[in-house]
């Protein structure tokens, strides 16, 4: 599947087909960013209502919801200029953080399972980020054609996150729904946060 977001709407395409496979809903200003995990089991979508979503893209539901404003503002008050857009997200490849940048002058990591930044630094003019292929390093780059570069936080894998990203290398998350184990198993494998 590829991604294009479209001002308030992600829309999830199939290559193979053509043809789109569904719209994600749910941002309240223009979808800028987005990053599937490793394992493609989950999309991370940056937007200038200040927020980034973490998305199940198998059937469109919202996992996380990671704010840069607090309280976040409400729709009606999303859409205007806040000095939190948020710029860009990229996934490590670990598929268990999440890097996002915005106009607040803030690099933010994020753990998948946690609903506030593990690790915060500066960085002002923000324009785009991207994990070094290893993920030890987080490249970022500003405005101005400056690239800044930081170590990323280190922690090691729950049993259950490996799980997950083993068993979607080999199959996607359809399949892994469908498989005849028992219902508890399903769960323990299954991205719900």
């Amino acid at each position: 599947a590829i991604t294009f977001a479209f001002l308030l709407q992600v829309f999830l395409w199939n290559m193979d087909k053509y043809t789109m496979i569904r719209k994600l809903e749910g941002h309240h200003h223009d979808v800028v960013a987005c990053d599937f995990s490793p394992d493609g089991a989950l999309l991370a979508t940056a937007s200038y209502d200040t927020r980034v979503y973490i998305w199940d893209p198998h059937n469109g539901d919202i996992l996380m919801e990671f704010g840069h404003l607090f309280p976040p503002p409400t729709p009606i008050f999303a859409g205007g200029a806040n000095d939190r857009w948020v710029r860009s997200v990229s996934f490590s490849h670990d598929g268990l953080h999440v890097a996002s940048l915005a106009d607040d002058k803030m690099v933010r990591f994020w753990r998948i399972d946690e609903d506030y930044p593990v690790q915060v630094a500066p960085l002002s003019n923000g324009l785009c980020c991207a994990f070094s292929t290893d993920g030890s390093v987080l490249a970022a780059g500003t405005h101005d054609g400056s690239v800044y570069f930081w170590a990323t936080p280190r922690q090691v894998p729950s049993l259950q996150h490996l799980c997950r990203m083993s068993i979607r290398r080999v199959m996607p998350t359809q399949e892994v729904q469908e498989l005849p184990i028992p219902s508890k198993l399903l769960e323990f494998l299954s991205y719900r946060i």
